[in-house]
């Protein structure tokens, strides 16, 4: 057997330009803590997007009457993102914010390839079964479409109080 040389092992940098697509939920936010603290560590910088969903029906019937409600939603998502900017992402770390509005996991791979991204970290619901097959699911989507590699983090679930101290086991044996 040959051994490989040390010089034919590629050493890959951490990736410095990421995204982050947010819904304002726990699992995205714990995603986004990620995201800050990869960038962090590599001096990079943070792309966060939410996409307002846009979803018209057959031949974009009835669109005029959904701007004013289109723009309504891009603004309290645009507060909400700057808030959520602003307590979760140091100032050392430069953040660009972007609010969009259409198909979400279109959006997020578009957002990708103009930001020219390193890596996407985004966070999934966990459905399965028929849910995941009704809803569909962003993340797998976003997986199958991204310029960049794609790191999916699991929904954070937490335990009941009283299951997060394991309760003793009494063992026994049986008689024979």
């Amino acid at each position: 057997m040959r051994k490989k040389s040390i010089k034919s092992i590629r050493i890959r940098a951490a990736p410095r330009r990421l995204l982050v697509p947010v819904d304002f939920s726990g699992s995205s936010l714990h995603a986004l803590r990620y995201a800050v603290d990869l960038a962090a560590e590599s001096g990079g910088s943070l792309t966060i997007v939410h996409v307002v969903p846009a979803d018209y029906g057959w031949l974009d019937i009835g669109r005029a009457e959904y701007r004013d409600l289109d723009k309504s939603l891009q603004k309290q998502a645009a507060d909400e993102l700057c808030a959520l900017a602003d307590a979760n992402i140091p100032r050392k770390i430069a953040a660009d914010l972007q609010v969009r509005t259409g198909r979400p996991a279109e959006e997020i791979v578009a957002a990708a390839s103009e930001a020219k991204s390193e890596l996407i970290v985004l966070s999934t619901r966990g459905l399965t079964g028929l849910d995941r097959y009704l809803i569909g699911s962003v993340a797998e989507r976003v997986a199958r479409l991204a310029p960049c590699p794609v790191l999916l983090m699991r929904p954070v679930k937490q335990l009941p109080p009283r299951l997060q101290v394991r309760p003793a086991v009494l063992r026994l044996k049986r008689k024979r």
